[in-house]
């Protein structure tokens, strides 16, 4: 039990050095938790990993604390000890991740060196009891770090807004370390006063950068707002109807854009032509390009009759202009009154036609090169009949290499079996049930599916 009178001393004497390692403690955790929450700001990582280290060992090398815990001295000096190895390597991360290049080159320099030490010094110092030797080297990195921290500081900050404040804060560190190291302080350690300091002007600098990312994540996501409402603007706001036939489509993208596309052109009320396409990659890049496919489908209206040539004009319209990237596409002419489906495809998933009251599944399988490469591909038509009670079935590649739960692609031929079993569903149950049985709980690809059912 330790006396009263003890711990009243005790308390008095340390009561600053508790106050500063219960806000470099927090500080610590509250810059853990903020990157790991919200921003995913490395400096707020290693301001973090920093902050919550130094406030460790400043309560562990309290002698207070060491009696109450029953800690046997030389088991409290080695473990604040091994801390103080530690903690170099978050600051010089901090520095490292902060600052410009041609300092980053030296800092990681430094962090190799840091890096290789910190096991070296537990080992030699720690266990073996060399304490004096790797003090010394601890401390001449330590400096080494520091100072070049800080002429970086002096050479990087002229005008920004915190320059002042992060240039006093790390010369009142620095001075108050070389004044601890020099015993000019009548005994007592001041160091963690300068820590605290810096961790002011180090706090400040983290959450500035952290404040900018968080402004710019805003915008950026502004603005994927607005190309999602741009994309979804150019998918059909209906389906078209024609007596006797009943269209259903979905469409679910990966991420909040993406380059799926489906649309139709009416030819009359018993003909139609639909499009079915995926643009290669996700993203921006990708819906910038399903944009274009929108307006030159458009363009092939003179052309409905023939998906060939329906393609043959997107992929001219396209070519050059698309970089690394592609489209796969899936175009089909119904006609109602010729009882008869005509179809063409672009490097794209054969589409399905399930014939009525049967189990015959046929696929439509008359595919050319992809889209935009190749200025001057052909591609040709296959013509089927189209029946009351059959029904097509087009969609992306999203659909058949979906992962299911036994770690195995859907697939054409699950996609097949599933097309069958739901061939008496109506056309929108039957999308819905596709998307859902496809989709999983991390959807790995955008995933398109259209149906037409003659009726």
């Amino acid at each position: 039990m330790i006396p009263r009178e003890v711990v009243h001393q005790s308390l008095r004497a340390d009561l600053p050095y508790f106050a500063i390692a219960s806000v470099v403690f927090f500080i610590g955790i509250a810059s853990l938790i903020l990157w790991r929450l919200r921003s995913r700001e490395p400096l707020l990582l290693w301001l973090g990993a920093l902050s919550t280290l130094y406030g460790l060992r400043l309560f562990i090398a309290n002698d207070l604390v060491r009696a109450a815990a029953e800690l046997d001295p030389k088991v409290q000096r080695q473990v604040v000890d091994c801390i103080t190895y530690f903690i170099g390597i978050p600051a010089v991360f901090f520095f490292r991740t902060w600052l410009v290049s041609h300092w980053r080159k030296f800092l990681t320099g430094l962090l190799y060196a840091q890096l290789a030490f910190t096991p070296l010094a537990i080992v030699v110092g720690s266990i073996l009891g060399y304490r004096g030797p790797a003090m010394a080297v601890n401390g001449l990195i330590v400096l080494t770090g520091a100072f070049t921290a800080l002429l970086a500081v002096v050479w990087k900050f002229r005008t920004e807004p915190g320059a002042v404040l992060l240039r006093w804060t790390f010369g009142l560190f620095l001075v108050l370390v070389v004044l601890t190291n020099l015993q000019l302080t009548g005994g007592r350690d001041i160091e963690p006063i300068g820590f605290l300091a810096l961790l002011i002007g180090l706090t400040y600098t983290a959450a500035t950068r952290a404040a900018d990312q968080e402004q710019k994540l805003i915008a950026v996501e502004k603005e994927l707002e607005t190309a999602r409402r741009i994309q979804t603007s150019i998918l059909p706001k209906s389906l078209p109807e024609l007596n006797g036939l009943r269209i259903a489509a979905r469409y679910q993208p990966m991420t909040a854009v993406a380059g799926d596309f489906y649309d139709f052109l009416l030819v009359d009320d018993q003909r139609v032509t639909l499009l079915v396409a995926d643009v290669s990659g996700h993203g921006v890049p990708a819906a910038l390009i399903a944009s274009m496919l929108k307006v030159g489908f458009a363009a092939q209206k003179e052309h409905a009759r023939d998906p060939a040539a329906v393609l043959a004009g997107l992929n001219l319209s396209l070519s050059g202009m698309m970089g690394s990237q592609f489209v796969t596409a899936a175009c089909a002419f119904i006609d109602l009154e010729a009882q008869t489906v005509t179809y063409a495809g672009a490097g794209h998933p054969p589409s399905l036609l399930i014939r009525k009251d049967s189990s015959e599944v046929v696929e439509l399988a008359e595919n050319g090169l992809f889209l935009g490469p190749f200025k001057h591909a052909t591609y040709t038509n296959v013509s089927t009949s189209f029946t009351p009670g059959d029904y097509l079935l087009v969609y992306t590649d999203g659909i058949i290499e979906a992962t299911m739960p036994d770690n195995q692609p859907f697939g054409s031929d699950r996609l097949k079996d599933f097309a069958v079993v739901r061939r008496s569903a109506a056309p929108s149950e039957l999308v819905d049930d596709l998307i859902r049985k496809v989709a999983g709980k991390v959807q790995e690809d955008d995933l398109t599916v259209v149906t037409a059912h003659a009726s």
